[in-house]
């Protein structure tokens, strides 16, 4: 079965999630197809459309497939798994329409990446870095070229009194390596994985 997995970074993700399984089942026979806007929609909405949920993970079932939805305090992450390359298709475009109409406001963006039935593992073409907060990388790079030129001014006026010379040097190095290290360890611990979404 061709399956599809998707991250979307929120941290509302709880209630995105359960407003997604509402959607699927009020929507009488599930998500509002729209003939003619896109060619994998088809003209006919998802029959047997069946959705389970609490505020941390849920399953919405419809046709020839299923997505599971997992919350996490930084994502929404989506599986999904189809009879074929087209419900698969069919399915991501219906829950991308979905989730983009509702986390308009927010800006949400749903970039999925497809994984081979056989290994559970993304393909090399298909594999995509995660996106990271642009905000957060620019903001990082100012704050270490800030810290960097008051430490270099910092050791220029320390260095030129002959008595501070040696003491001035050893303390501006250690300011700067625990400063580097400080953004180091932020930077690890908001790009690795959490525990909870694996």
């Amino acid at each position: 079965m061709p399956t599809a997995e998707a991250r979307v970074a929120t941290e509302r993700a709880g209630r995105y999630l359960v407003q997604l399984c509402r959607h699927a089942t009020q929507m009488g026979h599930g998500f509002p197809a729209h003939p003619g806007r896109d060619r994998h929609m088809g003209s006919e909405r998802p029959k047997n459309v069946q959705a389970e949920w609490s505020e941390t993970s849920g399953t919405i079932t419809v046709d020839r497939g299923s997505c599971v939805l997992e919350a996490t305090p930084e994502a929404l992450t989506l599986r999904i798994e189809a009879e074929d390359k087209d419900e698969l298709q069919r399915l991501q475009t219906l829950l991308t329409r979905n989730i983009t109409r509702m986390g308009r406001r927010d800006g949400l963006a749903v970039d999925w990446n497809r994984t081979d039935a056989n290994t559970g593992t993304a393909p090399a073409a298909a594999k995509a870095t995660p996106r990271r907060g642009r905000h957060m990388v620019l903001g990082l790079t100012v704050a270490a070229v800030l810290a960097v030129g008051v430490h270099v001014g910092l050791a220029a006026g320390i260095l030129a009194i002959p008595q501070w010379a040696g003491l001035g040097a050893d303390v501006v190095l250690v300011a700067l390596l625990v400063k580097a290290a400080l953004v180091a360890t932020h930077a690890w611990r908001r790009l690795r994985p959490s525990a909870k979404a694996r």
